[in-house]
């Protein structure tokens, strides 16, 4: 937004950002960040280790190690490519609100390597917090646990 934000004061030829409203936006931003780091991490890691079920009863029927870690693969990379496009669709629409009230118009002016940065830090979270906790999940032995949860 502080982007957007300078955009339409360049066209304007003033300034509506100190470099203390940049950073306090900045630092706030990082607080959120981590916040929703946490938040993804646990869910996923949550949500992969109650998987044990239907881990063993995959091992039970045939498959092995191997063929279960590919397919925690292939979700993990297809659980980044899902949330990266549904967070752009919910930030894209946040951002051409503010931007059509700012500049006029609905496209916003956003670097393009933050947009990087922001689908790195998506594949960096999503992808070994999945993976690992699998591993985690598979090295358990292969029947279920006598007295085990229902």
């Amino acid at each position: 937004m502080t982007s957007t934000a300078e955009h339409a004061a360049g066209a304007a030829g003033t300034s509506v950002t100190s470099a203390t409203d940049v950073w306090l936006r900045q630092a706030e931003l990082a607080l959120l960040a981590c916040f929703a780091a946490v938040s993804t991490v646990n869910t996923l890691v949550a949500v992969t280790a109650d998987r044990r079920r239907e881990f063993v009863l995959l091992r039970l029927v045939g498959a092995t190690r191997r063929g279960l870690l590919r397919m925690l693969c292939v979700e993990a990379v297809l659980t980044t490519v899902v949330e990266v496009l549904l967070g752009s669709v919910v930030a894209g629409a946040a951002s051409a609100a503010f931007s059509m009230s700012v500049t006029g118009s609905a496209l916003p002016a956003v670097p393009v390597a933050a947009c990087w940065w922001i689908v790195g830090g998506a594949a960096v979270l999503t992808v070994p917090g999945i993976v690992a906790t699998g591993l985690r999940v598979l090295h358990g032995p292969a029947e279920p646990a006598s007295g085990g949860r229902d």
